[in-house]
């Protein structure tokens, strides 16, 4: 049986909410790390999770490059992710389309099911129009590029007192 998006979805759902468990992160402010910082715990994470299903690092095309080639974060089972933080104190700009459009490329590209995680940790979350943004698609350059569909789960905090995260979860047909 294949991995669905519904279960890495829900994966990084309880990843996002633990981050901000006090029983879980203890004295660690994971809630305010970048994506370079977090990928490497995501990763653990992730083939705690998944398991064997669980490849790292796997390239992929990336049309607009001088090789051509980029590397998707995840590819577990047969489901791409692509992921991007937004720390507390960053510019909104961090988590849009147009600043994740390489990404958005790569899954655009990818064939098969393909999903861009987003985690915000800011105070300023997105809307659900802002979310919609996705769904103007980068250029991929000249050619007849075959293009798929892709996912977009956006975590973010709705409130702070009691805690309660959301998420908006998108699919970006081209």
């Amino acid at each position: 049986m294949s991995t669905s998006i519904r279960d890495v979805v829900s994966s990084f759902d309880y990843l996002f909410s633990s981050l901000y468990r006090r029983e879980f992160v203890k004295t660690l402010r994971l809630n305010e790390c970048n994506e370079r910082e977090l990928l490497p715990l995501v990763r653990c994470y992730l083939l705690g999770w998944f398991g064997d299903n669980l490849t790292p690092e796997v390239q992929a095309q990336l049309p607009g490059t001088l090789t051509g080639n980029g590397y998707i974060n995840f590819v577990i089972d047969d489901v791409a992710v692509e992921f991007a933080v937004r720390r507390p104190d960053a510019p909104k700009a961090t988590l849009s389309a147009y600043v994740n459009a390489t990404e958005m490329k790569k899954l655009i590209k990818y064939d098969g099911k393909a999903l861009l995680v987003l985690f915000d940790f800011s105070t300023t979350p997105f809307t659900e129009q802002q979310i919609e943004a996705f769904r103007d698609w980068p250029s991929l350059g000249q050619g007849n590029h075959k293009k798929s569909a892709f996912n977009v789960a956006y975590f973010y905090v709705k409130k702070r007192r009691p805690l309660t995260s959301g998420k908006i979860i998108k699919n970006i047909r081209i």
